[in-house]
């Protein structure tokens, strides 16, 4: 019976859900329960530094460990959250709302890019993730990355090859205008060069109520391989999920014809979790694992709004170094922590 219970437990921890009793490193999902939508983490020693979309403003929040993110834990467990960036005139009906915030190491400096009047910013580059200076900064300090219509802007690190911004912008097909992906080099931190088109939701999966791709993030494992995740079809359905970009390893990362799309979504909605998509990832502070941090809704009718919660969920890896996302764990479950938190 012991044998048993420990090959249990193994397969318990294998994939991220194992008893609170057995582990003092767990955490429980959703680690931010409101405005938790689009999230961002990093984890830069001894925190992690997590964004998500508040709407008005860009708010930066660390914490020690994953579960000080959750609401009333933080005075416990020491997470802080600091205001960097302030719209100076919001529309109280809303169109000129800041989505998608993100946090970027570019030649050892930090730079915030986040989407706003549905174009793509950034703000001036700190040394240090949490240090911004004593002021909040304001729609003068914002720097625009390009003229286009976009969002959701993200920075993509692909090996021999150099860095690149992607972002959901609009293109034209055959019968419409579609929010697809683009790509195009980063030439410095504030400015790309000719962009391009990578990837237009074609396939019926990503055209649900609207033909939509937004929310784009670099995925990177062993070898130089690198992978795009993005959110596939409307935020407002159940079937807003996330489809992957497979790079080919070798062609130019600013043609389309060096991806190759997934069949289908690779991770979707699932145990009391509706619109699993918008995600990002996160390295373990041992950087041993990888894993998903996605925002999803318990309305089972889909979700735009502030009430998107921020989940977090180990990944895995076949055995040809593909990844494999499982599906969506309920809200409640206990997990296992990151592997070297707290050490």
């Amino acid at each position: 019976m012991k044998f048993l219970s420990t090959i249990a437990l193994s397969i318990l921890s294998f994939l991220g859900v194992i008893s609170a009793s057995n582990t003092t490193n767990t955490f429980t999902n959703p680690v931010r329960d409101q405005n938790g939508s689009d999230p961002f983490l990093v984890y830069i020693e001894p925190y992690y530094y997590l964004l998500t979309t508040t709407w008005r403003d860009v708010q930066l929040t660390r914490s020690g460990t994953l579960n000080g993110f959750r609401p009333g834990l933080g005075s416990s467990t020491g997470s802080e959250t600091k205001l960097i960036y302030k719209m100076a005139n919001p529309n109280p009906a809303g169109g000129n709302d800041v989505w998608a915030p993100e946090l970027h190491n570019l030649n050892g400096t930090w730079y915030i890019y986040f989407s706003q009047d549905r174009k793509s910013w950034v703000l001036p580059g700190a040394s240090d993730p949490w240090d911004w200076g004593s002021r909040v900064y304001s729609d003068v300090d914002r720097i625009r990355v390009h003229q286009e219509w976009g969002i959701d802007g993200t920075v993509v690190k692909i090996p021999n090859w150099g860095e690149y911004f992607v972002w959901s912008c609009m293109t034209n097909s055959t019968t419409q205008e579609l929010q697809s992906l683009c790509i195009a080099p980063l030439t410095t931190p504030t400015t790309i060069g000719q962009f391009h088109t990578l990837s237009q939701p074609l396939e019926s999966w990503e055209r649900v109520e609207i033909p939509v791709n937004e929310g784009p993030a670099g995925l990177y494992h062993a070898g130089g391989r690198v992978w795009i995740a993005y959110a596939a079809s409307f935020c407002k359905t159940v079937d807003y999920a996330i489809g992957l970009l497979s790079w080919d390893g070798a062609n130019d990362p600013l043609s389309a014809s060096s991806w190759t799309k997934s069949q289908g979504p690779v991770f979707s909605s699932a145990n009391g979790n509706f619109g699993t998509a918008h995600n990002g990832f996160f390295t373990s502070p041992d950087g041993t694992e990888t894993w998903n941090i996605f925002h999803a809704t318990s309305n089972a009718n889909g979700s735009c709004g502030a009430d998107r919660q921020t989940f977090a969920q180990i990944m895995n890896w076949s055995d040809d170094g593909t990844p494999e996302f499982g599906v969506p764990v309920k809200a409640g479950e206990v997990l296992r922590a990151p592997s070297g938190e707290g050490e």
